[in-house]
């Protein structure tokens, strides 16, 4: 259950001592994002963008990657990976007993839009600690050989596009049938010009034959350029894991799952489960063990920072909700506490920083005596906050003082306060999924919308009314 050195970088130990030694040999770049000069010994690397370009130098060429685009770098090959502040680029590291296709080559992969989730997955599989090692590399190897184009050739195939208006069009037409072989005058006639026209054409801007420019039209498409159906991640459930070192949050980025921890040296009776859903973040306590059982079509993202002794914080929280444009930012944090990827004065615990300015974190507390527990869960079961305070502590043989006593030495809050923030933080995530105003205030049991507006603004901080539907943010929807 124990884990050990759970966020040192694979990349970094993977890297030649050659390396460092002709590191001075190498151009560096002024990027936001760098991965310095390196040779993977025992790893090959796949370099994927998602948003922007990125850059993968070697020793004779750059090679600029488009979003949906990817390199599976072989072992044994210098490179160096940079990308601007604005662009988003992961990696996935792979054995390189479990190279693939084409060992010794240089790989071009295109991920269609409608597939890009598993990217992601990939790459949590390969590189977080919490992930990695539950499926075997081999069925890491055959998802990734399903996105292989080609070998990568240098120059690169794909054609610019043509000044002449008929080239042009010749260039498309044959860019969205390539598994079809047009004559010269098929081309021409699908391009509305003569033979010789574009014959001459071809001559005087690409420098080839009609031959050599039907097939660089062939290989210059891009499937990430077509719309993919999609597919989302198959379920996953992880083994029990425990980082002594390190301090641990968990963020849903997509879709929903389960998280357990439970105490060092305690049996299943004491084990604490946790629904997470999109756009909330549980902060593991230190020390717990922790284990995951994700939907399928769910992307969990751990944050890590080494855990200083005398601030460990041990008592059970609950989700908290975070506001919806710090998504982008937080995404980026995410890929730079799992690979190498990072800007250059990266510091784990900035991350934390960041979150404690988020409202209610590290979340609410979660009450651990025995009789306070079962109460917590019948009230975040009466969402509608329906169930009598007096009925409940009756119920468990307290008077509604020595309980609302209890609970405030427990959690911190009234109870009242506690159930109330809790329901109103679901309604948040409600409103977000699209429900509109009105279900959600009856939902939560508020029969007129404005003393949910009201209660809304002070435990949220933001009227329910300026939240929009979060399916629309483009971060959120990565597949």
């Amino acid at each position: 259950m124990s884990a050990q050195n759970p966020t040192a970088d694979l990349l970094s130990q993977t890297t030649s001592p050659l390396v460092h030694q002709q590191e001075l040999a190498y151009p560096t770049l002024n990027a936001d994002v760098q991965v310095a000069w390196k040779c993977n010994l025992n790893y090959t690397i796949v370099v994927w963008v998602h948003q922007g370009t990125a850059r993968v130098h070697f020793e004779n060429e750059v090679i600029e990657l488009h979003p949906g685009q990817a390199l599976w770098i072989p072992q044994r090959t210098a490179h160096m990976v940079e990308h601007a502040a604005d662009s988003l680029a992961l990696a996935i590291l792979i054995p390189a007993r479990h190279s693939g296709p084409g060992i010794g080559e240089l790989l071009r992969i295109e991920v269609p839009p409608g597939q890009t989730g598993w990217m992601f997955y990939l790459m949590l599989l390969t590189l977080s600690p919490l992930h990695r090692g539950q499926l075997p590399t081999a069925r890491v190897v055959e998802h990734l050989t399903h996105f292989i184009v080609d070998i990568h050739q240098t120059p690169s195939a794909s054609l610019p596009p043509a000044q002449h208006p008929a080239l042009e069009r010749a260039r498309r037409f044959l860019g969205q049938n390539p598994n079809t072989t047009k004559t010269l005058s098929a081309v021409a006639d699908a391009a509305g010009t003569t033979e010789r026209t574009l014959r001459r054409q071809i001559t005087r801007e690409y420098s080839m034959t009609f031959r050599q420019f039907r097939e660089s039209c062939r290989t210059s498409r891009s499937p990430a350029a077509h719309e993919g159906h999609w597919q989302p991640v198959p379920a996953l459930s992880t083994r029990w894991m425990r980082f002594p070192q390190h301090r641990y949050a968990l963020w849903a980025y997509q879709g929903r799952g389960s998280v357990s921890v439970m105490p060092p040296s305690a049996d299943e009776s004491q084990i604490h489960t946790q629904r997470l859903e999109a756009g909330e973040l549980l902060v593991i306590p230190d020390g717990y063990s922790v284990r995951l059982d994700i939907d399928s079509g769910a992307l969990f993202f751990p944050l890590s920072m080494r855990l200083d002794p005398s601030e460990q914080r041990t008592d059970l929280r609950l989700p908290i909700r975070l506001p919806t444009d710090s998504e982008p930012e937080l995404l980026r944090w995410a890929i730079a506490h799992i690979t190498a990827l990072r800007p250059p004065h990266f510091d784990r615990s900035d991350v934390f920083r960041l979150l404690e300015q988020a409202t209610h974190y590290p979340g609410l507390r979660w009450p651990q005596e025995p009789s306070l527990n079962t109460i917590a869960r019948r009230l975040m079961a009466d969402t509608a906050g329906k169930s009598t305070l007096s009925d409940l502590a009756a119920e468990h043989g307290l008077s509604l003082r020595s309980l609302q006593r209890s609970w405030r030495a427990s959690t911190g809050q009234t109870l009242t306060a506690w159930w109330t923030d809790y329901r109103l933080q679901r309604a948040e995530g409600m409103l977000r999924a699209g429900f509109s105003l009105p279900s959600v205030a009856r939902w939560v049991g508020y029969e007129h919308v404005p003393n949910f507006s009201r209660a809304f603004l002070t435990s949220r901080g933001y009227r329910p009314g300026s939240i929009r539907q979060s399916t629309s943010f483009g971060q959120r929807n990565i597949y």
